[in-house]
């Protein structure tokens, strides 16, 4: 009897044991699953936003060489055109005035279009960029806004040779950002003077963009507009973050910090 008892014991005991290691089993295996679930998932999120940045990037690339191209017949094709034509007036302005009263008119009026053109030309494709680097491209966009006396635009340049220094797709990036935050002071902030500064922060090259416009609520904020998508686009593109800072009444001020 008491032999039967045993060996009921050591098979209860067995089949606790093999109960045991079955539960074992099956939770191993199911937190394996998920670990490889949840890696799968996250392998594929990560797929999916390199391809979203990969095709963004491909759009900025084609829409540079798309602004390339039509600033070189801008300034090649027109440009051309509008100076031979101002020559032509010129050889024959004599003959004109004694026919024409207006013909005075003429030669500003072609000269301010052969300048319209130029400044156009040169804000789709900034020739000076790769020839002389950022800072001169800067301080020369700074000269031609200010001709118009609305808004003061001034550059400092507090990094030095640091400026120069940024490859060509870095300064491009940060030339076209600027364009896009001159270009919302403009819209919508009614200021009266912005700023563009270099400097060094931690051994880190800083930009700055501050302007004296209205400024606005720092939660409202969209970053779903073609223009914050195009500006976070752009510095992902050259691994460099921004911080805003701003609020009713005390204008913006952008920090653009480069990792590298």
């Amino acid at each position: 009897m008491q032999k039967i008892t045993d060996n009921i014991f050591l098979l209860v005991l067995f089949a606790m044991a093999g109960t045991f290691t079955l539960a074992t089993s099956f939770v191993f295996f199911f937190l394996r699953y998920q670990r490889k679930a949840q890696q799968q998932k996250e392998a594929m999120q990560k797929a999916e936003l390199q391809h979203s940045e990969n095709l963004l990037h491909a759009a900025l690339q084609s829409q540079e060489d798309e602004r390339r191209r039509i600033g070189r017949d801008l300034h090649d094709d027109v440009g051309a055109a509008l100076s031979n034509l101002r020559m032509v007036m010129g050889q024959g302005s004599k003959a004109i005035a004694e026919t024409d009263k207006d013909a005075p008119a003429y030669k500003p009026l072609i000269d301010n279009i052969i300048t319209t053109v130029r400044n156009i030309s040169h804000s789709l494709s900034p020739p000076g960029l790769e020839l002389f680097g950022l800072e001169h491209t800067l301080y020369e966009f700074c000269d031609t806004f200010n001709t118009s006396g609305a808004i003061s635009l001034s550059f400092v340049n507090e990094a030095g040779n640091r400026v120069d220094a940024l490859d060509k797709n870095t300064a491009l990036a940060l030339y076209r950002v600027l364009q896009e935050l001159v270009s919302n002071t403009i819209k919508h902030a009614a200021a009266k003077k912005i700023v563009i500064r270099f400097c060094i922060e931690n051994e880190h090259l800083v930009l700055v963009y501050s302007d004296d416009g209205r400024g606005f609520a720092a939660d409202s904020i969209k970053k779903t507009g073609m223009g914050m998508q195009n500006i976070e686009a752009r510095l992902t593109m050259v691994q460099a973050n921004f911080t805003v800072d701003t609020s009713p009444g005390n204008g913006i001020v952008v920090r653009i910090i480069l990792s590298k």
